[in-house]
């Protein structure tokens, strides 16, 4: 049995490592999990500014750590890839997570990690951040579809067609999830701007050099490379219109408005009705002699 990919949007002709390729953002299989957390690994994880500052490469297990939250989210099949499906090469990944109140979506999150790692401290900062929010905005409502985190090829990255189809993509999956929203805490400074460019509204920040733990400001350190805070978006997302509630694709034609719209009657149509009607019950008994 073939199995159905979910496809969101499509670039054709895009230059990627001086080669013209045909690029697609889907679902990610079941089978393809485990490769894309390497990828993040490789390509996400190692390569993240924050961490390095901190220092938080050099802890001892705590990849298997990211690896563990990579895999919580990508088991949610929420997630999306950027795919050029000629070579099976891969250019992007999204995680995204269904969070809700009911589920306790974010304590579960929280209940993921040693909160004795510096590691596990970032993380939760954007969990602080979200619960901060909505304990302030008792109106607001909590579910949405949350991305945890995004990699792009840098080609790509720095593409403002592709980002916003990218970003378009991340909304109609959260509409079909039906989900109100979509919410992302961005860390870095070019999220943000990215977020901020394609229509993200910004609800609340977070100043790195304030967060204290026992008298220790542990990411104040961040503001030396131009990383100052992060900030928590959203966006809010459409409803599916139902089919039988949709307009009709192209205006009716008269044949058309007359079946569609009531029917008005005019000045002695009733007359003219009676006298069709007896006309047809006269020809009906002539039918049964």
């Amino acid at each position: 049995m073939n199995s159905v990919h979910i496809y969101w949007d499509e670039y054709k002709g895009v230059m990627i490592d001086e080669q013209e390729r045909d690029i697609y953002i889907r679902d990610i299989p079941q089978k393809w999990l485990p490769r894309i957390c390497d990828l993040m690994v490789e390509n996400s994880f190692r390569t993240n500014r924050l961490y390095d500052q901190l220092k938080i490469h050099d802890i001892e297990g705590v990849e298997e750590s990211y690896r563990h939250c990579v895999n919580h989210v990508l088991h949610n099949e929420c997630s999306i890839m950027v795919i050029d499906e000629e070579t099976n090469e891969i250019y992007g990944v999204a995680l995204l997570k269904w969070m809700s109140k009911e589920w306790r979506s974010w304590t579960i999150w929280l209940q993921m990690f040693d909160t004795l790692l510096l590691f596990s401290e970032f993380m939760l900062l954007s969990r602080m951040l979200v619960l901060k929010y909505d304990e302030e905005h008792p109106e607001h409502e909590p579910n949405s579809l949350h991305l945890f985190e995004y990699y792009l090829h840098p080609t790509l990255n720095d593409d403002p067609v592709f980002m916003h189809k990218f970003f378009y993509s991340i909304l109609e999956v959260a509409r079909h999830m039906l989900m109100p929203r979509v919410s992302f805490v961005a860390a870095l400074l070019d999220q943000q701007q990215q977020a901020e460019a394609f229509g993200f509204h910004p609800l609340s920040h977070l100043i790195y050099s304030l967060v204290e733990d026992d008298g220790v400001r542990t990411f104040q350190s961040l503001r030396d490379i131009g990383e100052m805070y992060m900030v928590l978006y959203e966006y809010p997302v459409e409803p599916i219109i139902p089919f039988y509630n949709m307009p009709p694709p192209h205006p009716y034609d008269e044949e058309d408005r007359l079946k569609h719209e009531p029917h008005t009657k005019l000045d002695g149509e009733d007359n003219a009705l009676s006298e069709m009607d007896s006309t047809r019950r006269s020809l009906s008994k002539l039918v049964i002699k």
